[in-house]
């Protein structure tokens, strides 16, 4: 075995040999017992050969652990059944139980050259040298290959560390993360909303902005401590305010058959016919638009001009719409009831997204559209007029808002696979076009599920980086492995092991795919979130005065029922 001639710089530790049969794309090491564990990134020195035929240069191989298993050659299986059988112990007897053989199987990540800063990574197309000396690598040659030189990096967000070395520094390089999309999946407790919060943090301090879309709240602990962001950084707070516009007026027609019972043909014909003679102005919200349109269908079934209509269809659409907007209103009341209950926040309207969009997307703003109290379809309506309106600007040219990054919480709420329609869910059509377009607009997807076979496959594989962490549902897995071309089987063994903030980064925000623990800003996450002490406040929990009075009202009725009954008797 030919000795590199290169002296590597730093402290690498010889833990372990290559063994068995290895190739350009895997092998397998002897590892010196506790000196490593999956995950973890390690190095071969070796010759290979170079570029002109006949020569040799050296190279510094890198592989990941994906894989250890222990034995000990001197512990048979039989004997361990008769030490069972006969209740004895190992140390009863004269067999070994200190010689375990630990096993370490590797995936090669690529070579780089020995003594190259730039760290420049290439593929290996050369077997991997058996009995080479596997080494760890000190922590600057490893921060080096995942990010390259001091001075030669582009701007990047810290999102933690490398799983088996704390001392190792994990950054995201942000061009791919704003303009090619990124996806983080992972099971209810994963850590995704924790990897959503590090990272809207890191653009949050580079004055990057950024919108929210958040049905929960989860996201509410950046307007509590927004006074710990860079000073000139600012927190707003919306709630749903839908201005329509003619660009949008689709929407309309959609909701009405969606959330009522549909209409027959000759309804949705005069249904076509009040949009067609009342065509929405801007500045129309949902709401208003709907309370003029009863009015017109009353106007027009009750006038001789509408002898010609069917005045039994105008009475079914004024229902309907009649529906629609008490539907509406108890779900903005809802929304508000629920606000109300969020103290110390202070809760703006959203403004119009076709008029007003710099008061939505600003340098040095976090923006966050709180969605709670709205059924489905209207969170996805809201979203779908929102994101329609900012990328149209944005498409436009029109410089009315710069660049800008969208969190969709819950994303397969909003773009789902499978059965559902676009009809079903107004949003899917938008978020196709910004995920397919937004790379030429600056207006980038940060997309958060953690219900990843629910989601649309072709869209999530539009997503350029994958962070997919704890997931056990055996659907979700194998729909991550379709849509995530470069995830091993190895790695997809990790995932339903990954401990709350463990994950796999991969795509184009990193060198190589990598085994990382997110970095947890606990500043930021809500107090109100997750916090709820259901138990007590079902101890302490007292009917309202309103309830009490309906039950003496609904006594008293029954004694008189009694007493009428008697005396007819």
């Amino acid at each position: 075995m030919a000795e590199p001639a290169v002296k590597l710089e730093g402290d690498w530790q010889a833990i372990g040999s290559v063994v068995g049969t290895a190739s350009h794309a895997a092998f397998s090491f002897v590892l010196k017992n506790y000196r490593g564990r999956v995950g973890d990134v390690v190095a071969v020195r070796m010759r290979i050969p170079s570029d002109e035929a006949g020569t040799e240069k050296d190279s510094v191989v890198w592989g990941r652990v994906t894989g250890i298993s222990r034995f000990n050659p001197f512990f048979p299986t039989e004997a361990a059944l008769e030490l069972a059988g006969e209740n004895l112990r190992p140390s009863d007897t004269v067999l070994s139980t200190t010689r375990d053989q630990v096993q370490a199987d590797c995936i090669v990540l690529g070579y780089t050259l020995p003594g190259d800063p730039t760290y420049e990574f290439r593929p290996l197309t050369y077997p991997v040298e058996p009995a080479s000396t596997v080494l760890r690598p000190p922590a600057s040659a490893l921060s080096g290959l995942l990010t390259g030189p001091a001075g030669a990096k582009e701007a990047e967000v810290p999102i933690g560390h490398v799983a088996s070395r704390p001392d190792v520094n994990v950054n995201l390089r942000v061009g791919p993360l704003i303009s090619r999309h990124m996806a983080i999946l992972a099971m209810t407790g994963g850590g995704k909303t924790v990897a959503a919060r590090t990272i809207i943090h890191d653009l949050a301090e580079k004055g990057y902005p950024v919108l929210i879309l958040d049905p929960h709240g989860d996201y509410l602990g950046f307007y509590d401590n927004r006074l710990k962001l860079p000073k000139g950084s600012s927190v707003r707070v919306f709630f749903p305010h839908i201005s329509l516009s003619p660009e949008n007026s689709g929407i309309v027609p959609v909701i009405l058959e969606k959330m009522t019972a549909g209409q027959t043909e000759a309804q949705r014909s005069a249904l076509e016919q009040l949009l067609k003679d009342n065509p929405i102005t801007t500045g129309h919200t949902l709401g208003e638009y709907f309370g003029l349109l009863r009015g017109k269908a009353a106007q027009k079934a009750n006038s001789e001009g509408g002898a010609g209509q069917s005045k039994a269809s105008l009475f079914v659409i004024m229902r309907q719409l009649s529906i629609v907007e008490a539907k509406l209103r108890e779900m903005g009341r809802m929304n508000e009831s629920i606000r109300e209950r969020i103290r110390n926040v202070e809760f703006e309207q959203l403004p119009d997204s076709h008029r007003a969009p710099s008061q939505i997307i600003s340098p040095n703003q976090v923006s966050i559209l709180y969605l709670g109290g709205y059924d489905h379809l209207t969170q996805s309506t809201i979203v779908s007029i929102v994101l329609e309106n900012l990328f149209g600007h944005r498409a436009r040219l029109d410089d009315e808002i710069p660049p800008f990054l969208t969190v969709v919480e819950e994303a397969h709420n909003f773009i789902p696979g499978g059965t559902e329609s676009q009809e079903e869910t107004p949003s899917l059509e938008t978020l196709r076009k910004v995920i397919t377009e937004g790379r030429k607009f600056g207006t980038g997807l940060l997309l958060v599920s953690q219900r990843p076979s629910r989601l649309d496959a072709t869209l999530l594989s539009q997503c350029n980086t994958f962070m997919v962490m704890r997931l056990v549902n055996p659907n979700d897995q194998n729909f991550v492995r379709r849509v995530m071309e470069n995830m091993s089987d190895e790695d997809a063994a990790l995932l339903p092991a990954f401990g709350p903030g463990s994950g796999i980064v991969s795509g184009q925000a990193v060198r190589f795919p990598l085994v990382v623990n997110v970095d947890r800003h606990q500043e930021f996450e809500s107090s109100r979130m997750g916090q709820e002490d259901f138990l007590t406040e079902a101890a302490n929990w007292e009917p309202p005065r309103s309830a009490a009075k309906a039950r003496e009202s609904d006594a008293r009725q029954a004694k008189r029922a009694r007493r009428r009954q008697k005396r007819s008797n």
